[in-house]
């Protein structure tokens, strides 16, 4: 602080930040000097002690990274920009405005740390999501919904089902802010199935608005749909445990899919619009597994979670011949 640093106070602010959009209060986060087993310039991200993520971070440079529009190369140190793996050169504080009015976007390393570190914590937030959390949830909320909270706990599920259902919703980043609503629909479907993965979909379903609004762009959602043909091969491959649902599909199939996929996100994203399919509820959670193990990014979402205040614009369809 000193020296000008406010890393730390960044990170108070990260966790406001992770609280107000995800609804999760994240354990503190402390910040340790290990000058013993990391580089002069590296830091590691680290949950429940095991590292997550890592790269480095010149605090007398500044990251410039190329939007699009930028003109010229620059003289640095090359890198990754660590958050979203974008091409970036560390330079000088001297090179700052040059890099500025060449069409750079330029930051300092205080400010490449925080947004490392958010976009980790969001990645990771379900593994923050403790059954100790989620009863301290349930008790906030019984102060005003107690009827709410003693039909779903214990009645209907155990405070590790609850815990379930939220962390697969994290898992996507659907914030939890709107536990009530979650509950209700935990309430209304419980009684039906105790599969978590099921109500999970019905927990999203119920909050449609939200999911639609985070994703469209001036009231309108551009997505890629799913061949009919095969979302029905997918459907008929999925199968049912006590563990939950597993797709068992064949590996060289999974591929074909996956590859077409990717080829038809290249539409939207050359677009500029955000990677996002659209298929039906009850495949849903199974293609975004499959995605996730080639695009984590990926928005995957179902016909009834899209509101109807928002427009579809389908630019392509996912197809594999047989």
């Amino acid at each position: 602080r000193a020296q000008g640093g406010d890393l730390r106070e960044r990170v108070q602010a990260i966790r406001r930040q992770v609280a107000d959009e995800l609804g999760l209060v994240i354990p503190p986060i402390r910040i340790r000097d290990n000058t013993v087993s990391l580089a002069a310039n590296e830091y590691v991200i680290k949950i429940k002690g095991v590292g997550v993520a890592s790269s480095e971070a010149y605090p007398d440079h500044f990251l410039a990274m190329d939007s699009g529009l930028a003109a010229g190369k620059l003289q640095g140190i090359q890198t990754q920009e660590p958050a979203f793996g974008l091409p970036a050169t560390w330079v000088s504080a001297a090179q700052r405005t040059s890099a500025e009015n060449m069409g750079y976007t330029v930051v300092d390393a205080a400010s490449v740390v925080a947004t490392h570190l958010t976009e980790t914590v969001k990645a990771h937030a379900e593994e923050m999501l403790t059954r100790q959390k989620v009863q301290e949830i349930l008790d906030r909320v019984k102060e005003t919904s107690p009827a709410l909270v003693d039909e779903v706990v214990p009645n209907q599920l155990r405070v590790g089902d609850v815990q379930k259902v939220l962390q697969n919703l994290l898992r996507e980043r659907v914030p939890i802010r709107d536990i009530e609503t979650i509950l209700e629909a935990l309430g209304d479907y419980a009684g039906r199935t105790k599969d978590t993965e099921i109500l999970t979909e019905y927990a999203r379903n119920a909050l449609s608005r939200w999911i639609s609004n985070q994703y469209a762009e001036k009231g309108k959602i551009h997505v890629v749909t799913l061949d009919p043909a095969l979302e029905d091969r997918i459907n008929a491959a999925i199968e049912h445990s006590d563990a939950g649902s597993y797709l068992t599909l064949p590996p060289e199939v999974a591929q074909t899919v996956t590859t077409a996929a990717v080829r038809e996100l290249e539409k939207l994203l050359s677009a500029g619009h955000l990677p996002v399919i659209l298929t039906s509820p009850q495949v849903r959670g199974q293609v975004k597994r499959l995605m996730d193990q080639v695009l984590p990014s990926v928005v995957v979402l179902a016909f009834n979670e899209i509101t109807r205040e928002v427009e579809v614009d389908s630019l392509g369809m996912i197809t594999v011949k047989e």
